[in-house]
């Protein structure tokens, strides 16, 4: 009896616990629904700045090493707690409302608990690349919610107990996919490719129609600084573009006609391409200074 009010005691506390961190973690972000715009954008940038397609030429996770997949986990420590303006811990990776909390990181299906962790609060982070999908949960982690079998460095995994009670802030939850996964391996092929910068972006935008496509890409094919002049006029690709047809669209300054061609919303960072097909569409982009 005594062993199962103590149980449930523990059990008590670590929610208390654990309310008190997401408490903690939405104060920091300034409000729930920026938490969960941002956090998305930041497993994104964790995982591209460690694929680091523009100078790597390699453009999934599937790519990487295995100590860059670790490194991922560092990249999105660092991001987070930049992010949310908090001071690392003194044994573990960072304090929230003077809680220390260790900060588990995954682009697999399970994370991997080392010892030391056990008795401690964990944020646990996974990213799905190819879904496109992202969880961001808090737990406090304790024996009985971890799986007996060790790996090498007597690390174990979250048992489904331990996952029933995960404080889940994010779950299932859309965030910017990479690119390269959403295409066809001909498609990336085509892209790729050619030589130089200029011809690569053009062969990014006459393969793939109709698309948002971020700056993040358009600056891994054009491998210069000054990305834009391999997409403007006066030898970019527009210039090899324009007389197919197709044009380039910038979500800046052309959103009132990618509105009327009724293509998909396009923020600042992102450009679409479209290719006429009727005299109404060719007098639109003409009139534009789109195409010749």
């Amino acid at each position: 009896m005594a062993d199962e009010i103590a149980s449930t005691d523990r059990v008590s506390e670590d929610a208390q616990l654990v309310r008190r961190i997401e408490s903690g973690l939405v104060r920091a972000a300034r409000g729930l629904e920026r938490f969960q715009r941002e956090i998305p954008n930041l497993l994104r940038q964790a995982i591209d700045e460690v694929i680091d397609s523009r100078r790597s030429g390699r453009y999934t996770l599937s790519e990487l090493e295995k100590t860059e997949l670790t490194y991922i986990g560092t990249k999105v420590e660092i991001l987070l707690r930049n992010f949310l303006h908090l001071e690392r811990g003194d044994k573990l990776d960072l304090k929230i409302d003077g809680i220390e909390v260790d900060v588990k990181n995954t682009v697999r299906a399970q994370w991997t608990i080392p010892l030391e962790a056990i008795g401690h609060p964990c944020i646990l982070i996974r990213a799905e690349e190819r879904r496109a999908q992202c969880w961001f949960g808090v737990l406090v982690i304790n024996d009985s919610y971890l799986n007996k079998g060790e790996n090498r460095d007597r690390k174990r995994s979250i048992c489904e107990a331990g996952r029933q009670n995960i404080r889940w802030l994010l779950r299932n939850t859309p965030y910017p996919a990479n690119f390269w996964e959403q295409i066809s391996a001909d498609e990336r092929k085509a892209i790729t490719g050619p030589r130089s910068g200029t011809e690569r972006v053009a062969a990014l935008f006459s393969t793939i129609l109709e698309k948002q496509i971020s700056r993040n890409v358009v600056e891994t094919l054009a491998h210069q600084k000054d990305y834009m002049k391999r997409i403007r006029r006066n030898g970019g690709a527009r210039d090899l573009l324009s007389p197919r047809g197709v044009a380039i669209l910038w979500g800046k300054k052309d959103r009132s006609l990618i509105a009327r061609l009724g293509l998909p919303f396009c923020s600042n960072i992102e450009f679409i391409s479209f290719k006429a097909t009727d005299d109404a569409h060719v007098s639109m982009l003409r009139e534009a200074g789109h195409i010749d």
